[in-house]
């Protein structure tokens, strides 16, 4: 066996089927290996930075993502998609070709470098944006390789493994079965403490609520929550970020209140949540955006309980050394519903009725357009991916299907990101539909991605906002600057040239009734809707007035 046999087994140990990359010379003989393997297919994106966001959609999907670059041109052209998988907790094995062992060894000044005779300058690069960074040698591989990968296992964050190009081919002793990866480990002696104090907490309060955020699903927590809310009717809200963590419909109706944003919250919202009497947060994230603007106030800090992945708060308290999944097993078996409970909301559903629109030919506007979006277009099980800009702020409101994953970047909030993530999306779930909704400022930054799609004829709808700009942007400041605005694309002919031969245009209300049925076939196409540039979603108009506020002070 080689070493570059025993990454191989690594990665497919670790369930991935398909890795994402750019070939460069310092990584074509590891390349090899992915290539000769039949469990293994090796998907060649266009450049560095679309295959890392590419990787961050397929773990998504499948928990763990794998991205092969080369060293410095590579890697660094990669990097912001790593640091965005970074901030969101998305685990990535990013593996870098690297020079042979000499060349590092003597720091010889060669191509791809920057000729500094100091061969660590790119793994300092990402020391800030990875949970663990190494370089293989002859003698560490092992401990590395264990060292490496149970970090990205235990903190869901990317990992950066370099492999020198004359070592993929070295003759190793050890296989699989010799490396043993360390998970989340369980410190059970404080659960029952903590479980009791929680479940006794949620029991004795008139007014419980949990309020969700996306780490539910970074940390593998989703069933868990799901089973807990079912089986004592528990009142929830979610986080921005936390859209469809939670099936918003079918089982957790009505129990399912809106978003907790502060001032961003669905409408009543806020009260209900300030006058809550123990409120159960777990897997939040504190950002700008997903607190509404850090406008939590009002609610009493001593009725709340965090769990995050590392620690459990309690009003003051703070217990350390927990294994969440175990905490959660032990409330799940353990509590009940509370008989008291008075959380007295009712969710106000959008009416809509797709026959008021058959015969309308006015412009699509944001504010009729995302209502009808969610009702007649997007379907139980589908991927729902939407851009940081006028996509996710006009989906986020809405009550979506059941059985939703709900894609998004809004803390990072890269422009170009979700293209690519969709494509990574629909790669590691062919079974299921995936529904891309991106502006064309957005998707001029990673549009020839476009040529994956049609070349494994994924199952992706990609949605082109065509609102002839930077549409957030604008509704931040400079609505008329010439700096907002981009080159004017035939997107459609565009998608055509790339293999993406059915296409659609949307100018109006009765044009899209009448395609939702073409809509919703199966296969590649792009549809292309056309609004006015300075038309928001509402609660992107809200959240932009309180960003150049904040950008002032």
């Amino acid at each position: 066996m080689t070493l570059g046999d025993l990454v191989i087994d690594v990665v497919k140990k670790l369930g991935v089927k398909h890795i994402f990359g750019v070939p460069g010379d310092y990584n074509l003989r590891f390349l090899d290996y992915i290539v000769g393997d039949d469990k293994l297919e090796w998907i060649g994106n266009c450049n560095e930075l679309n295959a890392s966001y590419a990787a961050d959609g397929y773990a998504r999907e499948k928990s763990i993502g794998v991205l092969v670059t080369t060293l410095g041109v590579g890697e660094l052209s990669a990097a912001n998609g790593i640091a965005g998988s970074y901030a969101h907790n998305i685990p990535i094995l990013h593996i870098v070709g690297y020079p042979n062992s000499k060349v590092l060894e003597y720091d010889i000044p060669v191509h791809h470098t920057l000729a500094n005779f100091k061969k660590n300058s790119f793994l300092e690069s990402f020391t800030p944006i990875s949970g663990s960074t190494t370089i293989l040698t002859s003698t560490n591989y092992i401990e590395e390789i264990q060292r490496v990968v149970s970090n990205m296992l235990i903190t869901e964050k990317p990992s950066y493994l370099g492999i020198p190009a004359d070592l993929v081919d070295l003759d190793v002793s050890e296989t699989i079965e010799d490396i043993y990866f360390y998970y989340k480990h369980s410190d059970n002696h404080m659960v029952k403490e903590v479980g009791d104090i929680i479940i006794k907490r949620y029991l004795e309060a008139k007014k419980p609520m949990f309020l969700l955020g996306i780490n539910i699903a970074r940390f593998g927590w989703r069933d868990l929550m799901t089973k807990i809310l079912q089986k004592n009717q528990a009142k929830f809200v979610t986080t921005l970020m936390g859209k469809s963590i939670i099936n918003e419909t079918s089982v957790a109706k009505p129990n399912y209140l809106g978003i907790y944003a502060g001032d961003y919250s669905t409408k009543g919202i806020v009260k209900v949540v300030q006058n809550a009497d123990c409120i159960i947060s777990i897997g939040t994230v504190e950002t700008d955006i997903n607190c509404g603007g850090f406008t939590e106030d009002g609610i009493d800090f001593d009725h709340v309980i965090t769990i995050r992945p590392k620690n459990v708060k309690i009003g003051k308290k703070l217990y350390s050394g927990i294994s969440v999944d175990t905490l959660l097993e032990y409330i799940l078996e353990n509590i009940t519903p509370n008989e008291n409970a008075q959380v007295d909301f009712e969710t106000g559903e959008i009416k809509v009725n797709i026959e008021d629109f058959q015969d309308n030919d006015n412009q699509l506007n944001h504010k009729d357009f995302w209502p009808l979006v969610a009702k007649e277009i997007v379907k139980e099980g589908d991927i729902v991916v939407a851009e940081a800009g006028t996509a996710l702020f006009g989906l986020v409101g809405q009550n979506l299907p059941p059985k939703i994953d709900f894609v998004s970047q809004l803390l990072w909030a890269s422009i170009g990101y979700t293209l690519p993530s969709a494509i990574g999306s629909a790669i590691a779930s062919p079974h299921r539909r995936v529904l891309l909704f991106i502006g064309d400022g957005s998707f001029q930054l990673t549009a020839q991605e476009l040529s994956l799609i049609s070349r494994y004829n994924l199952d992706v709808t990609v949605f082109l906002l065509n609102n002839n700009g930077y549409t957030i942007e604008r509704a931040i400041h400079g609505a008329k600057q010439s700096y907002n605005n981009i080159a004017t694309w035939k997107y459609l002919d565009f998608a055509k040239s790339l293999g993406v031969d059915k296409t659609i245009s949307v100018k109006s209300f009765k044009d899209l009734v009448k395609n939702i049925e073409n809509i919703n076939e199966k296969g590649p196409k792009m549809i292309e809707l056309f609004f006015d540039k300075l038309d928001y979603p509402p609660l992107l108009k809200t959240i932009s007035d309180k960003l150049e506020e904040a950008n002032r002070q």
